[in-house]
């Protein structure tokens, strides 16, 4: 039976695998930005806010659903809070929003 040897370069490249994976998950979970609705602490409410696409739907009183929208960034780019959207709109769920789809603002 021969003796074995543990190989170097396999234990260091295993230790730097596993420093790498967890700078990433770290990485990935800061910027995943939660699913809260809320403005996720990314600063980027003052833009929404003065959007064209919220001041027309406000004018409107409808919101469009486009791609990638979520009821926080609706709420975001129109000023109003999700609660008051989830109230004026009794048959939307939030999770499932499609395109296409008519929101009521007023």
């Amino acid at each position: 039976m021969p003796d074995y040897k543990p190989n170097q370069f396999v234990r260091v490249f295993a230790v730097l695998a596993l420093i790498a994976a967890l700078v990433l998950i770290g990485v990935v979970v800061a910027t995943s930005g939660g699913g809260s609705g809320g403005d996720g602490g990314n600063g980027d409410s003052h833009k929404a806010h003065g959007s064209k696409a919220g001041r027309r739907a406000l004018h409107k009183g409808v919101w469009i659903v486009h791609p990638g929208d979520t009821l926080g960034a609706i709420s975001l780019k129109t000023g109003i809070d999700e609660t008051t959207l989830q109230m004026l709109n009794p048959d939307l769920d939030p999770q499932t929003l499609l395109e296409g789809q008519r929101i009521a603002l007023r």
